[in-house]
């Protein structure tokens, strides 16, 4: 599909539900995230679970790079297969080659500190802790806010 075939309108209306179900599965891990800790849940055992996470996220971007299909919702897709046509495919390429270094740089230090932290010395606090949480959370929201007026 060329560029000029697609609907503007219909592509910000796909990616305000992408971004819609982006943040009801922020908000879904945000509250298993406060669960966890309000439970007593270890810090060793949360790491874990980000590092398998981190290492699902740079294969997935691997084998989208890799084989050039993006796996997904039906909404996901569509937006991904606009991107990459409005960017054109040399400019997509290095977006998501970027993406997968970065993601698999990120994996590697999460693996590397689950045999360097000293887990005994570390408590997980429910309050302090989800700042980050939720300062990502935002920052994403309005990159995604910007780059849909932007279009």
């Amino acid at each position: 599909m060329d560029e000029t075939e697609w609907d503007i309108q219909e592509v910000k209306r796909l990616k305000k539900k992408q971004l819609i179900q982006c943040n009801f599965g922020m908000l879904f891990l945000f509250l298993l995230f406060a669960y966890y800790v309000k439970t007593g849940g270890t810090f060793l055992a949360f790491l874990i679970l980000c590092c398998v996470f981190f290492w699902i996220m740079a294969a997935h971007t691997l084998y989208t790079l890799k084989t050039g299909k993006m796996i997904g919702t039906k909404t996901n897709r569509l937006v991904q297969a606009f991107d990459r046509d409005h960017r054109g495919e040399r400019r997509w390429k290095r977006k998501t080659m970027t993406e997968a270094v970065i993601i698999s740089m990120i994996s590697v230090i999460f693996t590397v500190l689950l045999f360097m932290i000293n887990f005994d010395s570390v408590k997980l606090d429910f309050p302090s802790d989800t700042f980050p949480l939720i300062g990502g959370w935002l920052g994403f929201n309005i990159g995604e806010i910007v780059r849909m007026n932007n279009l």
